[in-house]
């Protein structure tokens, strides 16, 4: 029983050693490595953005005014509308004071015709009376002009010739009165009629105006409200100037859209200037417009956002390694090789890249096995390293 009792402590003994063994063999700083293998590259971008449709029927603020207008009633954004249904309405106020005031300006001016008019006929009766009056007298002036100086005194006869002589010249004076009273009544009428017609084109337009301020759908669709350049969708109590976008009915047949972050090249429309989404941050993209093949109406709508994973290019047989086994010293890059039991700097030519990866063309082969870091460093100063830029950047705000 004694000799079985040490027999099996020496057993333990020989396992405890072993054990011992094993954890000092093991690598007190351990370093992550990745083997290199030939395959697939792949790059690709997310591009977020929004639905819009390419071809749309707009429907613009009211121009008939000549100046902004408040809205008062807006459809939902994304509602379903039928030819000749309400869409929008602008507050009418100044529009009807202008409509009531055109009308009173249309009464004046008929009244004021009117009057010339009633004048007009009343100075050529008067004058028209005047002249037959002064004919009548100059026919029997004439009719019984005394001329015989044998029958009638010298003085009658005188007499006889000066009632002549008054009634042609009451005649004459009456004709041309009538002549000038017939000219000035057409001129005021002519004045009054233009008058009528400035007030009745006024009142035309007034009247238009005040039914612009009610926008109609024109056809059947779905009703897209216009976004301002903060993405945000109009609301009523708003101002909107002539002519500025509403909203929209698209076509739904035939869609696109708004993404960023690609590059010139692709079969894409890319803007060639960089712009901010956000005027108060300095980041910027490149808007680009993607045509899609195929769209579903009933579950692509225009407004929705979008977000697309776009493959930029796709190579085979190439070697791609993680970013992250990449390192510059003395302004070269290198990547750790491990040989035997440590590691050796390699230079390395770089080709391609994405966000992740890197393809090396030159510096490795398939089957060599590189260090995810740095290996000349301890793993603990590199946490520490980290700890303390993590700390410098939470300062700093970066």
């Amino acid at each position: 029983m004694k000799r079985w009792y040490a027999a099996v402590a020496a057993v333990l003994v020989v396992a405890a050693l072993a054990g011992a063994r094993l954890v000092l063999s093991l690598d007190p700083d351990p370093v992550a490595t990745y083997e290199v293998r030939s395959g697939r590259f792949v790059r690709e971008v997310e591009a977020p953005g929004s639905l819009k449709a390419v071809r749309a029927t707009p429907i613009v603020a009211p121009v008939e005014s000549g100046r902004p207008q408040k809205r008062a009633f807006l459809a939902k954004d994304g509602a379903v509308v039928e030819e000749g249904e309400t869409v929008a309405e602008f507050d009418p106020y100044d529009a009807e004071k202008e409509e009531a005031d055109g009308r009173d300006d249309l009464t004046a001016a008929q009244a004021k015709l009117a009057r010339a008019e009633a004048e007009a006929t009343k100075n050529q009766r008067s004058h028209v009376l005047d002249r037959d009056v002064a004919k009548a007298g100059l026919d029997r002036s004439s009719t019984f002009q005394l001329t015989d100086a044998y029958l009638y005194a010298r003085h009658a006869i005188v007499e006889s010739q000066l009632d002549k002589d008054l009634y042609a010249a009451r005649a004459d004076v009456a004709g041309r009165k009538l002549e000038a009273s017939d000219d000035l009544g057409a001129v005021e009428r002519e004045l009054g009629r233009i008058d009528e017609g400035k007030a009745q084109l006024k009142l035309d337009i007034d009247e238009k105006t005040l039914r612009s301020l009610r926008i109609t759908a024109p056809h059947d669709g779905i009703l897209v409200l216009a976004r301002n350049w903060r993405g945000e969708a109009p609301f009523v109590g708003d101002t909107l100037w002539p002519g500025q976008k509403v909203a929209e009915i698209p076509d739904l047949s035939e869609l696109e859209a708004d993404g960023a972050g690609l590059k010139s090249g692709l079969p894409a429309r890319v803007e060639p200037l960089a712009k901010p989404r956000d005027r108060r941050s300095p980041v910027r993209y490149f808007e680009v417009t993607l045509s899609l093949t195929k769209t579903d109406p009933e579950t692509m709508k225009p407004g929705q956002r979008v977000r697309a994973m776009i493959r930029l290019e796709e190579v085979e047989d190439v070697l791609s390694i993680p970013r992250g086994a990449l390192f510059e010293k003395d302004d070269e890059r290198i990547v750790y090789r491990r040989e035997g039991g440590r590691y050796v700097p390699v230079p390395v030519t770089v080709g391609r890249q994405s966000i992740s990866r890197l393809v090396v063309t030159d510096g490795l082969q398939v089957g060599d096995r590189i260090a995810l870091r740095d290996p000349s460093l301890k793993a603990s100063h590199v946490f520490d390293r980290e700890e303390t830029e993590s700390a410098g950047a939470a300062e700093t705000g970066h």
